[in-house]
C-alpha cells in the first residue's frame, strides 16, 4: 500500500500514525473483501425469536458456555442446522490475535511429471479463499525420486511449527516416520493421492489404488485372447515403498485372476537413472502376444517411447489428465486415462483443515475420489472441481 508523502516524515510520527491508519485500513479492506464471500448469515435474534428463548440463551448455546437445559441445547441447535447458522468467523478471526499456519508437502511440479501442479493448482485457489482469515500458507516440496529429500525437507517444514499440514504420502517408509512426529506433536494432517492405512490421520482426499487397478484390468480384458500377454510398466525401482503404485498393481492383477486369465503378466520396474533406456527396455518386452499396457503412473514417458511402434490391438491404460498424456490421448497413443481430480484433492484438503483448526467442526474424514474414465472423445468435458 502506497504511503502518503509529507514534507517533513518523521519516524516517530510515522510508527505512532500512519502504522495504524495503514493497518486499520488494511483490516477493513479484508473485511469488506470476506463480507462479501460470506453468504448472509441468520442472525442470532431470529434464532432465539423461533425457539422462544432469550438472546443471551442462544449466545450460551453458540458457544457452549453457561448452563442450558439439554432439551433447550438441542432446540436451539436443531434450529440453527435448518437455518445453516454460522456464528461470525469473519469477527472472530479478525479479533484474534492468532494466524493459523497451514503447511503443504507433495512432491515439487516437474517438466516431466506435470501431475503435482494439480493438486497445488487446488491448494493455491482455497489459500487465496482463506486469506482473509489469518490464514498462511507454506509449501514444502520434495523430490519425487528421491526419499532422502522428503526426509530432509520434512525436517524443515516442522521446523515452522505448522498448525495443520497437507501430505502426500509418496514414500511409505518416510512419511509412516513424519506422521509419529506429526503425532507427538498434535500437529493434524490430511493425506491427499494416496493414504497410510493405520494412521491418525484427520482425512484424507484420495482415490482407491487397488480399485482402481481393478478397473483397470477390466477395460485390458476385453482386448485380450486366451494367451496374451499384459505388460506392467512402474516407475519405481522399490515398489514396497510406493504402496499406491502396488495396490494398482495389484488390483489390475486380480481382476485378471478372479477371471481365470491363463496369458502371462509381467511387471516393468523402472528406476529414475534407467528411464534414458526406456525405449530399448520396452522393445524388449512389446511383441505381437502383448496386447494389454498398464502404466501406473507418468503414462506419456511409455507412451513418446512406443509411438513408433503402436499396435491396434494394444489396450494402453494409464493415469491422470496431464497435457502431455492428453497429448498422446488424442494421438490414440493412450487408450485410457483414469482420473482422480487432483485440483479438488488439494482444494477439499485445505478447506478440510480449514473447518477443523479455524471453524472448529467435526470434519468428514474419508473422501474417496471417484475412479473417472477418460478418453479421446470425452476429454474435454472432463471437471475437476
Amino acid at each position: 500500500m502506497k504511503i502518503p508523502s509529507h514534507p517533513h516524515p518523521s519516524p516517530r510520527i510515522f510508527s505512532c500514525v500512519n502504522v495504524h491508519a495503514i493497518r486499520k485500513k488494511r483490516i477493513f479492506a479484508e473485511e469488506n473483501q470476506l463480507r462479501e464471500k460470506m453468504e448472509k448469515k441468520v442472525s442470532i435474534k431470529e434464532i432465539a425469536e423461533r425457539a422462544g428463548v432469550s438472546i443471551g440463551t442462544v449466545d450460551r448455546v453458540i458457544h457452549n458456555r453457561g448452563r442450558v437445559s439439554e432439551k433447550t441445547k438441542e432446540k436451539v441447535l436443531k434450529i440453527c442446522r435448518e437455518l445453516n447458522y454460522e456464528p461470525n468467523l469473519l469477527a472472530q478471526r479478525l479479533a484474534s490475535d492468532k494466524t493459523f499456519i497451514l503447511a503443504t508437502f507433495i512432491p515439487r511440479p516437474r517438466r516431466d511429471n506435470a501431475y503435482w501442479s494439480l493438486p497445488l493448482e487446488g491448494i493455491r485457489k482455497a489459500a487465496e479463499e482463506l486469506a482473509g482469515y489469518r490464514i498462511t500458507v507454506k509449501e514444502h516440496f520434495f523430490d519425487i525420486f528421491d526419499e532422502e529429500s522428503f526426509r530432509q525437507n520434512s525436517l524443515n517444514m516442522l521446523v515452522e511449527q505448522p498448525d495443520g499440514v497437507v501430505l502426500a504420502p509418496v514414500f511409505h517408509r518416510e512419511a509412516e516416520d513424519l506422521v509419529r512426529k506429526l503425532d507427538m506433536k498434535g500437529i493434524p494432517y490430511v493425506f491427499i493421492d494416496s493414504i497410510l492405512e493405520g494412521t491418525n490421520y484427520l482425512s484424507f482426499f484420495a482415490q482407491d489404488p487397488f480399485r482402481s487397478g481393478y478397473l483397470a484390468g477390466r477395460l485390458i480384458w476385453f482386448h485380450l485372447k486366451k494367451h496374451s500377454e499384459v505388460l506392467i510398466v512402474n516407475f519405481t525401482s522399490d515398489l514396497e515403498n510406493h504402496l499406491h503404485l502396488k495396490k494398482r498393481e495389484e488390483g489390475l492383477r486380480a481382476f485378471l485372476n478372479d477371471h481365470h486369465f491363463k496369458g502371462k503378466v509381467e511387471s516393468l520396474h523402472i528406476a529414475p537413472r534407467e528411464e534414458l533406456l526406456l525405449s530399448h527396455t520396452l522393445y524388449e518386452h512389446l511383441h505381437h502376444k502383448t496386447r494389454g499396457l498398464f502404466v501406473t503412473s507418468s503414462a506419456h514417458k511409455v507412451a513418446r517411447s512406443i509411438r513408433k511402434i503402436r499396435r491396434e490391438k494394444l489396450m494402453f491404460v494409464g493415469y491422470d489428465l496431464t497435457p502431455d498424456n492428453v497429448q498422446y490421448l488424442n494421438q490414440g497413443v493412450i487408450d485410457v486415462l483414469l482420473c482422480q481430480k487432483p485440483v479438488a484433492q488439494g482444494y477439499g484438503a485445505m478447506r478440510t483443515l480449514f473447518d477443523h483448526l479455524v471453524r472448529k467442526k467435526e470434519v468428514k474424514r474419508e473422501h474417496p475420489m471417484p475412479i473417472e474414465i477418460v478418453v479421446k472423445e470425452n476429454y474435454t468435458d472432463y471437471s475437476d472441481l
